[in-house]
């Protein structure tokens, strides 16, 4: 068994070493997202699988053959979907490290992976069903089992860095070289993760003894967590949702308890052939506890309903929404045993077996186009901004290039072709600006393709009656690799321009005033004309109060005057020296 997964491991670790290595040269299937997504998903589930299906003892030949035969040809098609819908144009040096995967898309597939495995491994045709206590050993085993098999990885990698460190102190510095180069790095930490698993696998019973001991001390936390749902669920009728809406989190945190309380009840059932660590009356007493959840799951159906209403369909929302339908499962589910003469809790059993087979349904779904929730928030939005719920200057352009894959190029080539909207031609333009940007964080290829004339829409002007010059725009869009100044440029934002004398020179500079995402702040950077042409001089210190729409409104009412300094600055060697006089104590 030992030489089996170390071999699989090592073959593992050269894959993904190859796949990182196109990387470098910039060459296929680097160059193609689906093939190289297919490689890296078929590299990563294929031995996943041999190893999680190592050593289950009432696991047949036969099924086994057919089950990693299954993993081998869905996980590549999840991959090539993934790949196909992540395939934008982007520059390849945007990416230098492992082959480039959502983290979103990796986790969903390694959990469909780790629930799947053992459904597929204990399906009874007769039955058509489960047994449910082979699917507790074999997926507590193998959760605990990757764990160890990945914190005896790491500190491998601990005694690899610190054996360098020692070597190099004599002036021997080919360890630490060594481990720094890929072809080692990536091969090896396979190879010791497939070795370690092997290890962990060859002394299962400490594994059955470390899961008892586990689960024991979580089964005592239900109590004390059933106690708060009790007391909130007895709580809210008085003090109302309206404080627990404004956190703007209420599903998030309301999801997390009820996954607390699900995993911990789970602790003391475990394969449902252990008495609850209880006693008689504090069981009963739990158990009609746990209707409270109800209660729970409820509200964080509303909570969700209402920022749906409010904002569309997100990415987050489509995952939350999920969340929430698992979450009405499990604690319905075990709720009906509550009103049952059948034991404790003696649902939870089949309840957990068949919302396994729907989490992995719905799981494949999310990963297919069927349910992809990038299509759905994108086609939501694109809706919402048709029929003008959400304005034009608070759509989000940067979700739709950077983050919603195909879905989301193909609603910015729709905005720049045109749509029918009273904001038409600026949000073809903002289309047609991101659209133009190889990289997220260096948007000055996209700024470059505006016309002065799409530049000025983008831009207040004061005074009201004010008209921005050509010259004046042209320097903008010259001068946008500076950070603050590429924010009047964002497809979200819009800034002021103030043409105000600041110097009596009897000629016009330009303030620029721009507000930033966060709080109430932002910056004016100060433009200055040279024989008609504007260059960057300098900025304008404002209060730091967080009070910049108010600066703003007052500066458009006219509620300023230009004031000379109340000290005089001083020339010195070619430099000014100005007088910073202290805070005055009030």
């Amino acid at each position: 068994m030992l030489r089996k997964l170390l071999l699989v491991g090592a073959v593992q670790g050269w894959a993904l070493w190859g796949l990182w290595k196109t990387h470098e040269l910039k060459v296929w299937p680097a160059t193609d997202p689906l093939s190289e997504r297919t490689l890296l998903y078929f590299s990563l589930a294929l031995p996943l699988a041999i190893y999680l299906t190592e050593g289950i003892s009432s696991l047949t030949r036969q099924r086994r053959i057919f089950l990693l035969a299954a993993i081998a040809l869905l996980f590549p098609l999840l991959g090539a979907y993934s790949g196909w819908a992540d395939n934008v144009p982007t520059s390849m040096g945007d990416f230098d490290g492992i082959p480039p995967a959502r983290p979103s898309d990796l986790l969903a597939a390694t959990v469909l992976g780790f629930v799947l495995i053992p459904l597929l491994a204990h399906f009874d045709r007769r039955n058509r069903s489960w047994p449910y206590h082979d699917l507790f050993e074999t997926a507590w085993r193998n959760v605990i089992l990757c764990i160890s098999a990945g914190f005896l990885t790491g500190v491998f990698w601990i005694v690899l860095y610190a054996g360098s460190e020692l070597l190099h102190l004599i002036g021997l510095n080919f360890m630490r070289e060594l481990i720094q180069k890929s072809i080692f790095a990536i091969p090896v930490t396979s190879i010791a993760f497939g070795t370690a698993f092997a290890l962990a696998l060859a002394r299962a019973e400490m594994v059955v003894t470390l899961r008892r001991f586990q689960l024991s001390m979580l089964a005592w936390l239900l109590p004390l967590l059933m106690m708060f749902v009790l007391v909130w669920v007895a709580a809210v009728p008085f003090t109302g949702v309206e404080l627990l809406f404004k956190t703007h989190s209420a599903a998030f945190i309301l999801l997390w308890c009820a996954a607390l309380c699900i995993s911990f009840v789970n602790a003391a059932y475990q394969d449902g052939r252990v008495i609850p660590p209880y006693g008689k009356y504090l069981s009963k007493l739990l158990a009609w506890a746990w209707l409270g959840l109800l209660v729970v799951v409820g509200v964080a159906w509303w909570a969700m309903g209402l920022r749906i209403a409010q904002h569309g369909w997100s990415e987050d929302r489509v995952w939350g929404i999920f969340v929430v339908v698992m979450a009405t499962l499990y604690v319905a589910g075990y709720a009906a045993s509550a009103l049952r003469r059948e034991g404790w809790l003696a649902s939870i059993g089949k309840t957990n077996m068949w919302a396994a087979a729907v989490l992995c349904l719905g799981l494949l779904l999310l990963l297919s186009p069927i349910a992809d929730a990038r299509r759905i928030a994108v086609n939501s939005q694109m809706l919402r901004l048709a029929s003008q719920t959400v304005a034009s200057d608070k759509f989000d352009f940067d979700y739709l290039r950077w983050q919603a894959g195909k879905y989301g190029q193909d609603a910015l080539h729709a905005l720049e072709s045109g749509i029918n909207h009273p904001d038409r031609d600026t949000l073809a333009s903002k289309a047609k600006q991101v659209l133009a940007q190889k990289q997220r964080h260096q948007p000055a290829e996209g700024i470059k393709t505006l016309t002065t004339d799409e530049i000025r829409q983008r831009l207040h002007a004061l005074p009201a009656n004010a008209i921005l010059s050509e010259s004046l725009l042209k320097a903008m869009q010259s001068e946008s690799k500076n950070w603050q100044l590429q924010r009047c440029f964002n497809a979200e934002s819009q800034c002021t321009v103030w043409l105000v004398d600041l110097n009596g020179d009897h000629t016009q500079e330009a303030v620029v005033l721009i507000k930033y995402q966060w709080g109430d702040t932002g910056a004016a950077l100060v433009m200055q004309s040279f024989n008609n042409e504007y260059r960057l001089v300098g900025s304008l210190s404002l209060p730091g109060n967080n009070q910049f729409s108010k600066h703003l409104e007052q500066i458009e009412r006219g509620q300023f005057k230009i004031a000379a300094p109340t000290w005089n600055e001083i020339e010195l060697s070619g430099q000014r020296l100005q007088v910073t006089l202290p805070l005055r104590q009030h």
